[in-house]
């Protein structure tokens, strides 16, 4: 059996940022373009139940597990904050 020196990282940010504004812009069909400034909820009107979506959406694309204990509003506010948070509180599947 092969021993690991370390456990299997999270996805890098830039791969996380990538996914969200795919996956945002498929959802939502937004007007203007999204970028990591984009205001989730003010901006794009991202409700809860969208959140929810989104976030198992991105689970499935980038097999990894999301800790939603600490998300709250203040979190998400934009795509580069959820994307910070994202890259902090996930683990490999």
């Amino acid at each position: 059996m092969l021993e690991h020196d370390a456990p299997a990282a999270a996805p890098p940010r830039d791969q996380v940022v990538d996914r969200l504004t795919v996956l945002l812009t498929r959802m939502l069909r937004p007007d203007a373009p999204v970028t990591e400034q984009t205001q989730l909820m003010d901006e794009l009107g991202l409700s809860s139940s969208l959140g929810l979506e989104l976030l198992l959406a991105l689970e499935d694309e980038l097999e990894i597990q999301i800790d939603v204990e600490e998300l709250d509003e203040d979190r998400m506010a934009t795509l580069g904050d959820l994307a910070d948070y994202i890259t902090a509180n996930s683990t490999p599947r």
